[in-house]
């Protein structure tokens, strides 16, 4: 319990956002993580040299230890680009310095690696200079080991070397695990934020925001699948119907508007369960219009389906402000011609819906 309350003590204080809103957190969060790492190798291998009686290492190790906690504590101050600087130029001179006491054995040139990956995701304005740099560095180091020996022969350190070894292969990978980690789930997670909100662009895109049926952008988007379907041989028919709500503008002038979308939603709900399962496809057309299209349905196949439609309609209670409306529907239905374009099939719809209200509402018109 206690130890859980300081592990989330030091989380925050690691995650704390620098003072400059204009900085990044995470590029704060990933130095200071490289900074603690580096001064846990620096602090480990100090002990190390006093314990086996090697003071002025033991003093260097010190030294750079100080460094890093000043870099440490610029990620906190509006210095953000000093300690970014500092911890490039504080990781070449101890690495280049152990590399020439101790050679390669000991593994340090290794972190070279590690900060070339800090670099790569924390430097925005000059990172292929950077980077190629210390490429550089890496290079001269190797070129140095094969023309000079290093100061501090082997025997001098004895076991420290191997110690050493292990030590710069932990703290590497974990600079190198914790860097890629937490710059690779922030990306995840935008991602899928990216990919939410997408979904969430197209939903508002294709959807009536009164009646959350689809609009008439994806009603004919929905038509032209269809349309390459027939052209295809996949289906052979296909029937396009209007409906008018009967009396509609009474509704909105005698209890107001909100009443009016109360029953435009009521309707919408039901025409969406109604064409659900590969009955058909519903769409708010306009006002109080709906268009419906019946994937290869006949004539009169679909009208059996609206049929039933209407027969619900005519059932439906709708209920508002203490009193409950009921509403019918005028449709006119038209198996599709695919001679003719989709204007003139909706024409063709049209000319019945008005046949229909001419005649007394409430009916389908085929």
């Amino acid at each position: 319990m206690v130890f859980g309350m300081y592990l989330s003590k030091i989380k925050s204080f690691i995650f704390q956002e620098p003072q400059n809103k204009n900085e990044s957190p995470k590029v704060a969060v990933v130095l200071r993580m490289s900074c603690l790492l580096l001064m846990l190798y620096l602090f480990s291998t100090g002990i190390g040299f006093a314990i086996t009686k090697h003071p002025y290492l033991a003093v260097f190790s010190v030294l750079f230890l100080i460094l890093y906690a000043y870099t440490f504590y610029c990620s906190y101050q509006d210095k953000m680009s000093s300690a970014f600087m500092l911890l490039n130029l504080n990781t070449l001179l101890w690495v280049i310095m152990f590399y020439v006491i101790f050679g390669e054995s000991t593994g340090v040139q290794h972190f070279i690696f590690a900060l070339i990956l800090v670099d790569l995701l924390l430097e925005r304005q000059h990172p292929l200079a950077l980077i190629l740099g210390l490429y550089a560095v890496r290079v001269a180091l190797y070129i140095g080991r094969m023309t000079c020996l290093p100061l501090a022969p082997e025997a001098m350190l004895g076991h420290l070397v191997i110690y050493m070894y292990i030590l710069s292969v932990v703290l590497e990978c974990a600079t190198v695990l914790f860097t890629g980690i937490y710059f690779t789930k922030d990306a995840f997670q935008m991602e899928s934020r990216l990919q939410d909100y997408n979904e969430e662009l197209r939903r508002v895109a294709s959807t009536d925001p009164l009646t959350q049926i689809w609009n008439r952008f994806s009603m004919l988007e929905y038509v032209e699948k269809c349309l390459k379907k027939y052209h295809k041989g996949e289906m052979q028919f296909m029937s396009l119907a209007i409906g008018d709500i009967d009396f509609f503008k009474r509704v909105n002038d005698t209890y107001g508007h909100e009443c009016g979308d109360e029953v435009l939603r009521t309707l919408a709900h039901l025409f969406d369960m109604e064409t659900r399962g590969g009955v058909g496809a519903v769409a708010r057309w306009g006002g109080e219009e709906f268009l419906f299209l019946f994937e290869n349905k006949n004539g009169d196949e679909a009208w059996t389906e609206l049929s039933q439609i209407q027969t619900k309609i005519n059932r439906l209670d709708i209920p508002y402000e203490g009193q409950v409306h009921h509403m019918t529907m005028t449709f006119g239905l038209t198996e599709y011609d695919f001679h003719l374009s989709l204007d003139e099939n909706i024409k063709l719809a049209d000319d019945k819906l008005y046949k229909g209200k001419e005649n007394g509402r409430d009916r389908i018109v085929y």
